[in-house]
C-alpha cells in the first residue's frame, strides 16, 4: 500500500485485515506520551500532526472499540505506554500494543510490548512491513499489504 490518507484530529484511520487492526490518530493538543519501563521513565514528545497507533491482533467491531478505547486513553487521557522485558508472561497474552511518533514501522517480527522504541509496532497481516509518518492534514503509508482503509470520526468526548 503506498499511499497518502487525509486524516484530521478529530478522525480515525483503521486499517484491517479478517485477523488484526491498526487505527492512527493525529497526537492534536498531546504534547507527550510517557513509555515506562522497569528501569525508567522516557518522554516521547509529539506535534500536533505526529501519530498514535494502536496494533490490535484481532478483527471486527470489539477489535475497533478496543482500539478506540485505547487511543482514547493515551490522546486524552494521558496514560503512560507500558514496556515489558522480553521474557515477560504477558507478552503472550496482550490484545494490543501503542506507538507514538513522527514515524512509526509496523513489523511482524518484534515481541509485542517490548520496544521502548516509538518508531516501531507489532503489525501482524497486511500492516506487516508498513511504515506510516504524519503529515499536515493526512497520514502517508507505504510499503505492507492491501489491507482495508477506513476514515471515521474521532472524538475527545465518549459521553
Amino acid at each position: 500500500m503506498n499511499t497518502s490518507v487525509k486524516l484530521g484530529a478529530h478522525e480515525i484511520l483503521f486499517l484491517s485485515d479478517e485477523e488484526n487492526t491498526v487505527g492512527i490518530v493525529k497526537a492534536a493538543n498531546a504534547k507527550h506520551a510517557f513509555i515506562e519501563t522497569d528501569a525508567e521513565e522516557l518522554v516521547q514528545f509529539l506535534s500536533p500532526d505526529d501519530l498514535i497507533a494502536v496494533s490490535c491482533f484481532s478483527g471486527g467491531d470489539k477489535a475497533r472499540s478496543m482500539v478506540k478505547c485505547m487511543l482514547y486513553l493515551v490522546r486524552e487521557g494521558g496514560v503512560p505506554l507500558l514496556v515489558l522485558k522480553k521474557d515477560h508472561p504477558a507478552t503472550k497474552r496482550m490484545p494490543l500494543v501503542i506507538s507514538a511518533g513522527e514515524k512509526i514501522r509496523l513489523t511482524g517480527c518484534i515481541v509485542p510490548g517490548t520496544h521502548p522504541e516509538q518508531d516501531v509496532l507489532c503489525g501482524r497481516g497486511e500492516m506487516d512491513g508498513m511504515v506510516i509518518r504524519g503529515e499536515p492534514g493526512a497520514v502517508v503509508i507505504k510499503g505492507g499489504g492491501k489491507p482495508e482503509s477506513e476514515v471515521v470520526p474521532f472524538s475527545s468526548n465518549l459521553l
